[in-house]
């Protein structure tokens, strides 16, 4: 039996979306081919709570059409689990009643510009108004509501126009995140994404932006990584005092597929799938001894390139999984790194 408890799920309730994101990591749009059902969902839920779960987010494509998701995230509250709600905010006024209703911790809205920008790449003209019209019904009904904003080449630029409208309508906290070349982002438009060197100064922002008050903000998982400012971006404008220790997929986070397929992270591609409830269980899958050995089995050895070289390699273990896995082919070598570009800069101007 495995010591590992799932305490944190991401859970693609359904791969069906209303937007057309050009950086969406899911190539979400249509459906997957036989979603799990009510009964199987609940019987999922079940499962997440005996392994020891603490909280469930539920994701898409966008949840909130999937029309049994108050049913499910009623099951979540019931087993004693968070629940937490990711929405592109395209339904958020007009479910506004039912949202308010389950319970949700919180609920995250994907926002990533000002209007002209947010909905190019959206795909959805209004989307941004219709985003803030779903927020305020959500926020005067006592839901506690932030944002997420993925940082690409299109709004890099315009984080403190984000933050100003966030501030202005109320939203409680921001998560900022780097666009991943996966997906439509990785298929069709791999030039969104923004570069290695790029990061120094983009964290000279985000360093500003995480220790001004009025929004608690801080950075994701596949941001920064050992650099002098790395309890800033972990932390935010929070008083924890979290470092990166390494990605937590397949230790303590699990990812559900809308069809059943169990990943470690919702973003790690398809090579890190471990297996489809249906055919063996949750439970089975996440205390299998061979599961998720990219992390479980980890060795400072399987450590390659410049993550193989580095004096904190046994503690950032290459940072992101997901994102090393996009931009090398493999979990154990992540060229994006702050510690690593700032290092091999300093290395050329001594040089």
């Amino acid at each position: 039996m495995s010591g590992w408890v799932p305490r944190y799920c991401v859970w693609e309730l359904t791969l069906a979306c209303n937007a057309k994101c050009r950086h969406c990591g899911s190539s979400a749009g249509r459906a997957r081919d036989h979603e799990l059902s009510t009964d199987e969902a609940l019987a999922l839920v079940a499962e997440l709570a005996a392994l020891g779960c603490q909280s469930v987010t539920l994701s898409g494509g966008e949840p909130l059409l999937r029309p049994d998701w108050p049913e499910v995230c009623r099951a979540i509250r019931q087993a004693n689990m968070r629940a937490e709600l990711i929405t592109n905010g395209s339904l958020a006024a007009e479910q506004a009643d039912v949202i308010a209703a389950a319970g949700f911790f919180g609920v995250t809205f994907s926002i990533d510009g000002p209007a002209e920008i947010h909905d190019t790449l959206r795909g959805v003209p209004g989307g941004l108004q219709t985003i803030l019209d779903g927020a305020e019904a959500l926020r005067s009904r006592g839901v506690r509501i932030g944002a997420a904003t993925q940082i690409n080449r299109h709004n890099v630029r315009e984080l403190e126009s984000i933050r100003s409208l966030l501030i202005a309508h109320g939203f409680q906290g921001w998560q900022l995140q780097l666009t991943m070349p996966i997906g439509r982002a990785g298929a069709r438009d791999a030039t969104v994404c923004l570069t290695p060197n790029e990061l120094p100064a983009l964290e000279t922002v985000l360093v500003d932006l995480c220790t001004r008050p009025g929004l608690f903000t801080q950075a994701a998982d596949n941001l920064g990584y050992m650099s002098r400012n790395e309890p800033i971006l972990r932390n935010g404008t929070g008083t924890s005092t979290r470092v990166w220790t390494g990605c937590a997929a397949g230790l303590e986070v699990v990812g559900l597929t809308s069809d059943g397929t169990v990943r470690g992270c919702l973003s790690l591609p398809p090579e890190a799938d471990e297996g489809n409830v249906r055919e063996r269980g949750l439970t089975a899958i996440w205390q299998d001894p061979a599961a998720f050995a990219y992390n479980r089995r980890f060795s400072v050895s399987k450590l390659t390139g410049a993550c193989g070289k580095c004096p904190f390699g046994r503690v950032c273990r290459a940072g992101c999984h997901s994102l090393a896995w996009s931009v090398s082919g493999s979990p154990y070598e992540n060229p994006y790194c702050l510690y690593r570009v700032q290092t091999a800069g300093t290395d050329r101007r001594q040089a």
